[in-house]
């Protein structure tokens, strides 16, 4: 004998709930999945930088420029042009304010320059002025690793700026080129060791680690396994079939 209508699940249609699952579910889904991509990606960076702090440095002209250049380490011959520097503004070290130095250093015997990143230096939270910059005069050795920024650089408004040295909230090489009759290298190096020409190096390879990135996927997934119970309890009769049976219980 079948049991009494009441104590069946029954499907109550509630076109609100419903729309609401039906437009958020496959939003949290692919935040969830975009998440999980962005933490093999962030994976894959780590494992590269620790690849190629494995080789050894390559002198900067013989690199294959075609090549994937992220993380490599290099050697770079020749001399800073002091006058020229640039400031990347708004760099955060240890809750300090400051700012990333960069200086064009050309490569000795060649016309190509390369925008060397010095590293951090405090700066003046009221911005009344800017931080002198030690100037490094002569020939000298370097070594370093270049740095590829990832997806394209954006060159603000308020940077068409002129005059020297030069504060830019990004390093636009390519925006750059047209200051310089030298050719640019396409991409900055990293000061790797600590020099007279270096300041504080206060990079990492990722600004997130990958478990952060999993654990935002776990809760978007979560999310959505939240808006499927609430859909289903507000589309049947299964919150009052529960409370019967507990009360029964009772």
């Amino acid at each position: 004998m079948s049991e009494p209508q009441s104590k069946r699940l029954q499907f109550t249609p509630n076109w609100r709930a419903s729309l609401l699952a039906v437009l958020l579910l496959p939003l949290v889904v692919s935040l969830g999945f975009w998440q999980l991509d962005r933490a093999e990606e962030k994976r894959q960076l780590q494992a590269l930088f620790e690849q190629r702090q494995m080789s050894g440095p390559m002198a900067l002209e013989e690199l294959d420029r075609k090549a994937d250049l992220r993380y490599q380490p290099v050697t770079l011959r020749g001399e800073f042009i002091n006058e020229k520097a640039l400031l990347l503004d708004n760099r955060i070290y240890q809750g300090r304010f400051g700012y990333e130095i960069i200086t064009p250093f050309r490569l000795t015997g060649s016309n190509t320059l390369v925008m060397v990143n010095r590293g951090w230096l405090e700066g003046d939270i009221s911005r009344r002025s800017l931080p002198a910059i030690k100037a490094i005069k002569g020939e000298t050795t370097l070594s370093g690793e270049i740095y590829v920024p990832q997806g394209d650089v954006m060159l603000l408004a308020d940077e068409a700026a002129i005059g020297w040295p030069r504060v830019m909230q990004s390093l636009n090489i390519q925006a750059l080129q047209r200051e310089f009759e030298d050719q640019l290298f396409p991409y900055s190096v990293r000061i790797k060791q600590i020099s007279g020409a270096s300041y504080i190096p206060n990079w990492v390879v990722v600004n997130l680690q990958p478990e952060k990135h999993t654990g935002y996927a776990v809760q978007w997934f979560a999310m959505a396994v939240t808006l499927l119970v609430i859909g289903l309890l507000a589309n049947t009769n299964l919150w009052s079939l529960i409370k019967r049976s507990e009360e029964e219980v009772a």
